[in-house]
């Protein structure tokens, strides 16, 4: 059923098998950081890791910060104009 349905969403096959590939693996690293380094503390003692997360949020939040903008910009557009 998900099949049909990222067919019919015209999904690529490629960034799919790529995510189910790497999630596994990214999981796991993350668990054993996580033993390693008594939970979230690795992130704030390391500013490479710090630096990294922080250019991670800015990808995922900017193409949504631009989108609401240009949505904003087109309501105060005129028919026409």
């Amino acid at each position: 059923m998900i099949a049909t349905f990222l067919r019919f969403a015209d999904y690529p096959l490629a960034p799919l098998l790529i995510g189910f590939i790497l999630g596994t693996m990214m999981e796991n690293n993350f668990a054993r950081a996580m033993q390693l380094y008594n939970g979230f503390d690795f992130i704030l003692e390391r500013p490479m890791t710090m630096g990294l997360l922080v250019v991670a949020v800015l990808l995922v939040v900017l193409p949504s910060f631009r989108t609401y903008r240009a949505r904003k910009r087109a309501e105060g557009v005129a028919d026409g104009d």
